[in-house]
């Protein structure tokens, strides 16, 4: 019965992916969340998961961790048994190309409000300018946009927008703060898009 519930989660988790995601040649992998190490005690902190057996050569630096449409963090570390997990807030992720469109879309907004390059305010958010006249509101959501990341990536959520401050400077432009929607150490499972094809013998 617990396993049929497990295999249960693990099919919901792989059905909120987008379909570019299930047509990838290489299918996701759902990695349970059995956490080994911290490298902060903050949200922003790296994680170190236990690596299953069974994939080795399956699961690249910089391959994208989900839960459901939402990014949760990039691989920046695979070891023989761990791998390190980074989250997407965190300032070693860098400057990352995103859009931001409408929460509810509608006939009265844009489908694409603003595209960004958004980077980590070194704490739990993230941070973008945009064109004072883009409409951005609290609530909008922040999709990757970025061809240096995996494309299985593609128009996944990276955050919500959860403030936008009018910029003294600069008047014709405002700051959107974002903030990630799930974490990974909030979890018992992730969703990891493996770039690599090698496996375990």
């Amino acid at each position: 019965m617990l396993r049929a519930t497990e295999l249960a989660d693990q099919l919901r988790e792989l059905q909120a992916l987008p379909n570019s995601a299930l047509r990838n040649p290489l299918p996701p992998m759902s990695i349970a969340i059995d956490i080994t190490g911290r490298r902060s005690s903050d949200v922003a902190g790296t994680l170190e998961l236990k690596l299953i057996r069974g994939i080795s050569g399956r699961i690249l630096i910089g391959d994208i961790a989900t839960i459901g449409r939402d990014i949760v963090g990039r691989v920046t570390q695979v070891g023989s048994t761990r791998l390190e997990l980074t989250p997407v807030n965190h300032k070693d992720i860098g400057l990352t190309r995103a859009a931001i469109i409408p929460a509810h879309p509608s006939n009265h907004r844009p489908p694409l409000l603003a595209e960004i390059i958004l980077q980590s305010d070194g704490g739990s958010s993230m941070f973008a300018e945009v064109p004072a006249s883009s409409g951005v509101q609290v609530g909008d959501l922040v999709q990757l946009d970025d061809p240096s990341w995996p494309q299985s990536g593609a128009g996944l959520t990276l955050g919500v927008v959860g403030k936008v401050v009018q910029l003294d400077e600069a008047p014709l432009r405002q700051r959107v703060v974002i903030v990630p929607r799930r974490r990974a150490r909030d979890v018992s499972r992730v969703v990891v898009l493996g770039t690599g094809v090698g496996e375990e013998e």
